[in-house]
């Protein structure tokens, strides 16, 4: 195989696949990156046999058609400390991988193309359109995934009625129609397809066989293996009433919930003392000091919402719901200090358990 391509091309390529290259101490096959060259096209192609994804070069100069491999990482360490230039990649006769630039020149160890597990492609049969505003769905929820192993079914976000995450203590709904069926897809595939597909156009499509996603358009193709699990049934956490509500500027609530964990130990605990048409936020580290913020309340339609109530929460939860939240205010649905807070807009639903204060 000989191919020449610009360096910020490979580098883009490199960047795109190397979310699916293993990190741990696999095999090294499985940290691999696959070159293939055919007539006119280049092709990346990675997988850690959880998830894979491979990508097309179309600006390349293929002088000699073939495929080779090497280690993903170190290829994308070179592509960065290059000229922005012409590369040209070639294999050996022993398989090795010749990365020339200018008058720098790099040999890597080649992985055998016939080691890389197959590569898997989607059907075209129940495949349906995605774009921007799919991936926004899974922006606004998928901060509320566990990130403890051992609740594997919670490791990932759950499409069915509609999107959700939860780790058992908060949790996260959007309401984006879709024709998926109870699928949890992995939390790091989350991640890639929105790190890769946000500006997803009508060309991007997404399909499921029966224990794999697919995310594809003409230049790349993502997939990966499903969790195998059953999803807790998150229709009965969702508060259907509440005793009070209270108005906040989300903007302002967020500074403010930023600067009182600065003064809140490790459980980031934040007590919020409602009190008319002001809350009172405090938090405090005994060996260190402790920090308030009042804030105005607005819109309370209730008189029952003007009676002095105190509830805590854990302040990192409320920002990733306030990080993901496009409305200048947010409102507060409460019943009790031991009750679940929601937060809900025209788009996603988010809950949030309290904490008990001292």
């Amino acid at each position: 195989m000989k191919a020449l391509v610009h360096k910020g091309k490979l580098l883009e390529g490199l960047e795109i696949v190397k979310d699916a290259a293993s990190k741990q101490n696999a095999l090294p096959i499985l940290k691999g990156v696959k070159i293939t060259a055919d007539d006119e096209n280049l092709y990346l192609y990675t997988t850690n046999l959880t998830m894979g994804i491979r990508t097309r070069i179309k600006e390349a100069k293929v002088v000699e058609p073939g495929a080779a491999g090497c280690d993903t990482m170190k290829l994308l360490s070179i592509m960065k400390e290059l000229p922005d230039t012409e590369v040209i990649l070639r294999t050996e006769e022993n398989g090795h991988v010749r990365v020339e630039c200018e008058n720098i020149n790099f040999k890597l160890i080649g992985l055998r193309e016939e080691e890389f597990p197959p590569e898997v492609n989607p059907g075209e049969q129940n495949s349906f359109p995605i774009g921007p505003d799919f991936f926004s769905a899974l922006v606004k929820v998928k901060h509320a995934a566990s990130k403890e192993e051992s609740r594997y079914n919670l490791n990932g976000v759950y499409f069915d009625k509609e999107i959700v995450a939860t780790d058992g203590h908060r949790m996260s709904l959007a309401k984006k129609n879709h024709p998926l069926e109870k699928t949890i897809v992995p939390i790091e595939f989350i991640n890639t397809i929105i790190r890769l597909g946000k500006n997803g156009n009508e060309s991007t499509r997404l399909c499921r066989s029966e224990n794999t996603i697919f995310i594809y358009s003409e230049d790349l193709t993502l997939h990966c293996r499903l969790i195998d699990g059953l999803f807790p049934d998150y229709e009965s956490v969702v508060p259907m009433t509440h005793q009070r509500a209270a108005t906040m500027d989300t903007l302002r609530l967020y500074h403010a919930v930023k600067r009182i964990l600065l003064m809140s130990d490790r459980s980031n605990h934040i007590r919020f003392d409602f009190n008319g048409d002001h809350v009172l936020l405090t938090s405090a580290i005994p060996e260190a000091g402790e920090a308030c913020e009042k804030l105005e309340i607005r819109d309370q339609p209730n008189p029952s919402d003007e009676t002095p109530f105190v509830i805590g929460f854990g302040g990192k939860y409320l920002l990733d719901v306030l990080e993901v939240l496009k409305d200048d205010q947010v409102t507060f649905l409460m019943s009790s200090p031991d009750r679940p807070l929601k937060i809900e807009n025209k788009d996603s639903v988010h809950i949030i358990m309290p904490i008990r204060l001292p």
